[in-house]
């Protein structure tokens, strides 16, 4: 049994390494393009109040697709890193057992 858990162990460090890579990777491209993805949220929804006030209700409608967007995707990378980091711990605790 100890060495079927040794070897388990010694297979799991390149995964766990990968795991670590991959998150800093997003956690990196997060932190990058958040002022960037913050002013161009901005930008949209200035465009939203601009389109409501002028009465250009598809171009409103066009312009909130966008932002939907750029929200679902800031979401979506948030929610890769949690799921790499609650991946990563998890493999770490089984690593220290």
């Amino acid at each position: 049994m100890f060495l079927l858990k040794f070897l388990m162990k010694v297979l799991l460090l390149p995964v766990m390494l990968v795991l670590f890579v991959f998150r800093v990777l997003v956690k990196i491209g997060i932190e990058l393009s958040s002022v960037i993805v913050g002013g161009l949220i901005l930008i949209v929804f200035g465009c939203i109040i601009y389109a409501i006030v002028q009465q250009m209700w598809p171009s409103m409608w066009i312009l909130i697709a966008m932002e939907t967007c750029i929200i679902m995707v800031t979401f979506g990378a948030g929610l890769l890193e949690g799921i790499l980091q609650i991946a990563q711990e998890s493999l770490g605790i089984f690593m220290r057992s």
